[in-house]
């Protein structure tokens, strides 16, 4: 090969790659300028926002849930306040923030020292959670750890604090199952309310009042805007969004009342019910054994309610609404009213007891009294709970009356209150007892039904409502516990709670007269005697359920009253009374003397003048 020939080909290949070079170099700044354009034209806005968020940290700033009164708002020397707030922190994060889970853990160990928790405590608030979210780490924290925590950034990079409102039950375990208490949300429930704009930290009402109406006392979340540099020390802070607190609650319960109903229950087992019987108005709505919610809310909590999750007298079971019982010889009004309106029997009616009833058939079978009470009429009866009266009654009238007047009550349906979780009573019927047990229904089984036992049941609530039906005249109004729903500064009402009809039972006047006239005369003469020593004339009937328990003790019956005050005032100002005691021994024995202290209670403050 000569020289030229080798020069020419050395030309070429250096051509070659100085073409090479030159689109590479081309097709580099192509990329690049086309990069460019992404970068300050296309995705502008999206990379703009990325590099502030690397400067901005948005901390939420809680809405102070809205406070729930008792009804006596505009009333001073009255006012209570159920529900408020109180100002704390809480400790906040976001885990992808940090560059590997040995920097977590770091920051981790140093919060649990400073708050002398444990590494697991912190570390069970992150399972199951995005790693993108921000994440609770600890709530309700005094200012002086918040302080601690601003002046070591090296010692808790990428931890963060939000004001953080704590809910404070000012009547503690009075009030308990009627307002409830509010708890983190679930991931079950998040998934199904997000779209409502609730968001993953957020607290919301598991339970009672709290829970009924969470959306109105909620309020809207705000954000503080906070500027950081590359070491998350803070540079500047704004506040994004101010927080919108949640609408007050003004209830119907009057809280003097139910504590007077708490304390005069005591450690008895049970339920109390009062309604004023002319709109529906709850003024004491209570169950026992109870809690405190203010330690179902607290910082260490897993303990408390764990203990009252097995406790085998269910404190979280609101016995008021969602456990129903044999309304024993409180069904003897309804038993009354049943022969009375199918013209069965009349007032006068009288037949003799003896002590027991004797029912004839292939074998006889005794059924019994308490006493013998000799003759009596059906004021007399009622007066003084004669069983064998009643016995003989229920007989002439028949179940399928009885049966049909308490489904005019409403033992078998929802009162409607505004509570989550009401169960229903439950009324019985010849079909039923076929499906169930494949038996016909026996006369004895009316017999039973006659005083209120056998397979009948009945709510403390809809107990309650049985007598308001009498003090209306038949007219049932659905119990409310909202009265009303105003600002956050209680100067503006947003919504006023009227009463609302439930149901309408045709009774004719002398059948009220003579159920009235019975309650009255059980205290005048009868098994509620103790209430005649009353200031206010007051009318009840008292009941006692024979239960199946395995007792060595005398209490092994349940124990009813129910009634109302005053009986010869203004149907307007009438209070209607349910109160219930599991193993209470008799109605006389505990139930009237809870009944006692209530209406007492009423009549001190002006509701029977």
């Amino acid at each position: 090969m000569n020289q030229s020939s080798l020069k020419s080909k050395m030309i070429e290949s250096f051509k070659f790659r100085m073409y090479f070079f030159i689109v590479l170099v081309a097709v580099s700044f192509f990329i690049l300028i086309l990069q460019l354009v992404n970068l300050q034209i296309i995705n502008h806005k999206d990379y703009k926002q990325r590099a502030r968020f690397n400067r901005e940290n948005n901390i939420p700033i809680l809405a102070a849930r809205g406070e729930i009164f008792d009804r006596n708002v505009d009333l001073p020397e009255r006012r209570y306040v159920i529900a408020s707030n109180r100002p704390s922190f809480n400790i906040t994060t976001i885990p992808s923030k940090f560059p590997n889970r040995e920097m977590l853990q770091g920051v981790i160990t140093n919060l649990s020292k400073l708050l002398d928790i444990s590494v697991e405590t912190i570390n069970a608030q992150f399972e199951g959670r995005n790693r993108w979210e921000r994440i609770t780490l600890v709530e309700d924290v005094d200012f002086d750890v918040i302080v601690a925590i601003a002046s070591y950034p090296n010692s808790f990079p990428h931890v963060d604090w939000e004001d953080a409102p704590v809910r404070v039950y000012n009547s503690g375990n009075a009030t308990a199952h009627a307002v409830g208490y509010i708890g983190d949300i679930s991931r079950a429930e998040y998934r199904s309310l997000r779209t409502e704009g609730y968001r993953h930290y957020q607290k919301i009402g598991k339970f009672g009042i709290e829970r009924q109406y969470d959306r109105e006392l909620r309020g809207s979340d705000g954000f503080i805007r906070r500027i950081v540099d590359v070491r998350n020390r803070t540079e500047n802070e704004e506040i994004g969004r101010r927080p919108i607190p949640g609408d007050n609650l003004v209830l119907t319960i009057d809280a003097a009342v139910q504590h007077v109903a708490s304390e005069a229950m005591g450690d008895l087992r049970g339920a109390v019910v009062a309604i004023k019987a002319s709109t529906g108005e709850v003024l004491a709505l209570l169950s026992k054994p109870d809690y405190d919610p203010n330690l179902i809310i607290s910082r260490d909590n897993r303990e408390i309610i764990a203990d009252l999750s097995t406790d085998r007298s269910k404190p979280f079971l609101n016995r008021s609404i969602q456990s129903s019982y044999s309304p024993a010889s409180t069904f003897k009004i309804v038993n009354s009213i049943a022969s009375l309106e199918t013209d069965r029997a009349n007032p006068n009616l009288r037949f003799f007891c003896s002590g027991k009833f004797t029912l004839r058939g292939l074998v006889d079978r005794d059924f019994h009294c308490f006493a013998r009470h000799h003759s009596l009429d059906m004021l007399g009866a009622i007066a003084h709970s004669c069983n064998v009266y009643f016995y003989q009654l229920g007989h002439r009238t028949g179940p399928t009356a009885m049966l049909r007047y308490a489904n005019y009550f409403g033992f078998s349906d929802r009162t409607e209150i505004d509570l989550p979780g009401e169960i229903t009573g439950f009324v019985p019927s010849r079909q039923w007892k076929m499906r169930t047990f494949n038996q016909p229904w026996f006369d004895g089984d009316t017999i039973n039904l006659s005083i209120g036992q056998g397979f009948i049941r009945v709510t403390p609530i809809g107990a309650c409502n049985l007598i308001a039906a009498i003090v209306n005249d038949g007219i049932i109004y659905r119990p409310y516990l909202l009265k009303e729903l105003r600002s956050p500064d209680n100067s503006i009402i947003k919504r006023a709670i009227t009463p609302e009809v439930l149901r309408e039972i045709p009774l004719s006047p002398e059948t009220l007269t003579t159920a009235k006239d019975g309650l009255r005369n059980a205290v005048t003469s009868g098994t509620v005697r103790r209430l005649n020593y009353l200031k206010v004339q007051a009318a009840g009937k008292t009941g006692t359920v024979q239960t199946r328990a395995d007792r060595e003790d005398l209490g092994s019956q349940h124990a009813w009253f129910i009634g109302y005050a005053p009986f010869d005032g203004d149907p307007e100002q009438a209070v209607a009374l349910a109160v219930f005691i599991e193993y209470g021994v008799a109605g006389a024995t505990s139930a009237v003397p809870v009944a006692e202290s209530i209406f007492s209670k009423l009549e001190q403050l002006g509701y029977f003048k």
